[in-house]
């Protein structure tokens, strides 16, 4: 059996390099071509390149950051931040990814060899849609005339206020702010000094993320920056086109085709579906340590997991050890990447949350937002609601005035509560119009959520999760989209805890109409005999009837509801680091 594996492995390998498939057919040159491009885009080769890192116990691997990063004390307290992707793909509006798909005439080839449906889905062609590269040639004109690289131009940011929107950020109960450094479409928002299509040389000549660190310092928020082009998908999506196909233009380069623009554009492999490694691995690394060394991030947010091999796990030591030469050897970063999170890092959960409690925190970040960011009047004014599905995020329309959101206050409080009785963050994406301002229907949500937490932010900020996350009917989704935090539907039933020392909040996440609640998982069966000595409602001076009976905590609820959303009962009494018996 063995012989003949091993015959099987070297003939599939020769008729891979001969250019045959297993049948013993001809593989079309196309797929040679882009199996030889996959090959290049993963060459991290380090061969003469240093990598400079700051010195400190960090070394660049798996082992090092487990033994050495512990998730700091500023994270867990904070609970909840907001962050706004905001930058040059909002000056045309219309889709979060225009720099991938205006240059997409038709749907792209790859997509059609792979009829994978998320693949598909993320192909920027939806059924019954205009494209994007039919509103670029509408509203702009044709890439070979006016390519994405035109916008910066009109990118001027007149009416951006960072000081300003700090200061909202703050009083609404944010604890830390998140900027947009740069996103898929290689435009960095920063005096970059290893990118020279940027924010402070062009279009608005300004230092974005030095003027947000700036509002931060001044507003008492914890900095954080968020990097877009390390995801190994995303970037390589991004300015592929090279002319139309069909139609009269058709044979007419884009211009992406111009080398004067790879800068911007990218250094791409032959077929252009990837970019050439390790030019591309190594120039994010350097722009990546560029922001770290200048603006000394709190929190380093990656869409992704950690990328480019050693280049990543450099990137990583570097971040820490620089973290802790600027706190005295006290480690005060934090470092998020998604999906699969080896110890080392924390985790960062995309539009959706978890079933069960971590122990070690987390976070989640979702958008108040149609799409990641604020896609103009057509879109995110709803003339065209059916298109605010921007990369597979949803939307919805809730009924509202203005702008549509895809979570109202309600949901975000709702979601805020649950991830935080799992040991878990909120970072909350804003978008921004392209010239700096506040849309004022997001504003309104905003103040919603400051007035809850002025009530309710005793059970949440520095709070810690019980034994339980809570009890009711709701589960996360198991099936369908993964990006369905707005979908989330908490009933009267669900009850969320969080522990702040010896007091236990217990949120009701709708207000019964019986004015009457039990809170099962305080049973005498759960938590054995035990006395609570007062049970009072955030938010209100009435004083409540409760009894502790072998079926739960019964408590007599005041007849007026003290705010809106989530209800925060706060009890007192329990010994709380008994262990809750037969959890299921």
């Amino acid at each position: 059996m063995k012989t003949w594996v091993q015959f099987y492995l070297v003939t599939v390998s020769i008729m891979f390099l001969t250019g045959l498939n297993v049948c013993g057919e001809e593989v079309p040159p196309r797929i040679i071509t882009a199996q030889e491009s996959e090959k290049a885009s993963r060459d991290f080769s380090t061969q003469e390149f240093e990598f400079d890192i700051a010195e400190g116990p960090f070394e660049p691997s798996s082992d090092s950051f487990a033994k050495h990063y512990s998730c700091p004390d500023w994270f867990r307290d904070a609970k909840f931040g907001i962050y706004s992707h905001w930058g040059l793909c909002t000056v045309p509006g219309f889709d979060g990814h225009y720099a991938r798909f205006m240059y997409m005439q038709h749907e792209p080839q790859a997509y059609r060899d792979d009829r994978n449906v998320r693949r598909r889905g993320m192909s920027g062609y939806k059924p019954g849609r205009e494209s994007v590269y039919e509103y670029h040639v509408k509203n702009f004109g044709h890439p070979s005339k006016f390519g994405y690289k035109d916008f910066v131009s009109l990118w001027k940011a007149e009416k951006f206020n960072p000081m300003e929107l700090a200061e909202l950020f703050r009083s609404v109960g944010a604890k830390y702010f998140g900027v947009m450094a740069v996103h898929c479409d290689n435009f960095d928002n920063y005096d970059s000094e290893h990118q020279e299509w940027n924010s402070a040389k062009m279009g608005p000549k300004r230092d974005i993320v030095g003027d947000w660190k700036k509002a931060c310092e001044a507003n008492g928020l914890r900095f954080a920056v968020t990097s877009h082009l390390s995801n190994h998908t995303h970037e390589h999506l991004f300015f592929q086109g090279e002319t139309d196909t069909t139609g009269p233009l058709k044979g007419v380069p884009y211009d992406t085709m111009n080398s004067a623009n790879d800068g911007l554009y990218g250094y791409r492999t032959p077929d252009r579906l990837k970019r050439i490694n390790p030019t591309f691995s190594r120039n994010w690394y350097l722009r990546t340590k560029d922001l770290i060394d200048k603006y000394d991030p709190d929190l380093l947010y990656l869409d992704g997991p950690l990328p480019n091999g050693d280049y990543g796990l450099n990137l990583a030591a570097h971040y820490y050890n620089h973290n802790l030469q600027q706190n005295n050897g006290k480690l005060d970063g934090v470092f998020t990447i998604k999906r699969t999170t080896p110890e080392g890092f924390t985790l960062d959960m995309e539009l959706q949350g978890l079933d069960e409690i971590r122990k070690d925190p987390w976070q989640t970040d979702t958008s108040i937002n149609p799409g990641w960011f604020y896609m103009g009047k057509e879109i995110s004014g709803g003339e065209k609601q059916a298109m605010t599905d921007d990369a597979g995020m949803g939307g919805s329309d809730l009924g509202q005035q203005g702008d549509l959101l895809r979570l109202d206050a309600g949901k975000v409080i709702d979601n805020l509560v649950d991830i935080v009785s799992k040991n878990g963050n909120m970072m909350l994406n804003v978008g921004l119009r392209a010239d700096g301002s506040l849309p004022e229907t997001y504003r309104d949500e905003l103040l919603k959520i400051g007035a809850w937490l002025q009530v309710n932010g005793e059970g949440i900020f520095g709070s810690r999760p019980f034994v339980v996350y809570g009890e009711g009917p709701f589960r996360m989704p198991t099936t369908g989209q993964a990006f369905n935090d707005h979908q989330y539907d908490f009933t009267g039933e669900d009850i969320r805890f969080t522990t702040k020392k010896d007091t236990l909040y217990a949120f009701l996440m709708a207000y019964p109409d019986s004015k009457q609640v039990l809170i099962k998982s305080l049973s005498e069966k759960q938590i054995g005999k035990q006395t609570v000595r007062s049970v009072t409602m955030l938010g209100s001076d009435e004083e409540l009837e409760y009894q502790l009976t072998k079926d739960g905590l019964s408590v007599s609820l005041p007849q007026q509801e003290p705010c809106d959303y989530a209800y925060g009962l706060r009890i007192q009494g329990l010994d709380l680091t008994k262990p809750i018996k037969n959890k299921k």
